[in-house]
């Protein structure tokens, strides 16, 4: 669930189906969502597989679009393992994908003035991010936080790179002291909710703005923000 929607515009088309598009052959890039469109997280909806491949036949270069906070490569492997060919996709963006790479980089002035030191917000029965290549120090003190850096809603993630399970609430008291102090936070996945199955799983988006709400700075990376 993005944080917001885009008005239809007056010219605005609904369509039964992808056929029409896909037959005119208009369209040369297509951009994909992934949960709630390609998969629910745990399996392939009905046709998408076999979509994606006559998609392809008729020469349709597919990017993966998408807010998870997991690297691209990731991505794509989860896709595999669901069943979807990787050979279809041209590649794959994320915002954990852009967030990686802005800590990286360092040649955007926000991220540049960040220091080194963050507390991680990260997962647990989905698995823990890993920060490596990042040159970061997690620490779990407050005191000697420089960000947060929110890459789940389940843990928080250790020195060792190990994840710590922790209740939203929890996450939350943390956030509250992390105000006080005025360190900024970078999402790596704006949205609020994802779909999990026929459930609703609460994602980073969530805890960022709960941290706006405390006054807290937040760098929100993914869509529907501008492209970075």
């Amino acid at each position: 669930m993005m944080r917001c929607s885009t008005p239809l515009s007056a010219d605005s088309q609904f369509l039964a189906g992808l056929q029409p598009l896909v037959e005119s052959r208009r369209y040369k890039a297509w951009f994909l969502d992934q949960f709630g469109v390609l998969h629910d997280g745990k399996q392939p909806y009905p046709g998408a597989i076999s979509t994606l491949e006559k998609l392809a036949t008729y020469g349709a270069k597919m990017v993966v679009i998408s807010n998870s906070s997991r690297r691209a490569s990731t991505t794509l492997e989860k896709l595999k393992s669901l069943g979807f060919d990787p050979s279809l996709f041209v590649g794959a963006i994320t915002s954990g994908e852009l967030t990686h790479q802005y800590l990286q980089r360092r040649d955007d002035a926000w991220f540049a003035a960040l220091g080194r030191s963050c507390i991680h917000m990260t997962w647990n029965d989905r698995g823990a991010i890993s920060l490596e290549g990042l040159n970061l120090k997690v620490v779990d003190s407050v005191e000697e936080a420089d960000f947060i850096l929110a890459h789940g809603t389940e843990a928080l993630g250790q020195s060792s790179g190990a994840a710590w399970p922790m209740e939203l609430e929890d996450l939350e008291k943390i956030l509250e002291a992390c105000a006080a102090k005025e360190i900024p936070m970078v999402v790596a996945n704006p949205d609020y909710v994802t779909v999990e199955a026929r459930a609703l799983r609460i994602m980073p988006g969530t805890l960022a703005d709960k941290y706006e709400k405390l006054g807290g700075v937040v760098k929100w990376m993914g869509k529907p923000d501008k492209v970075r």
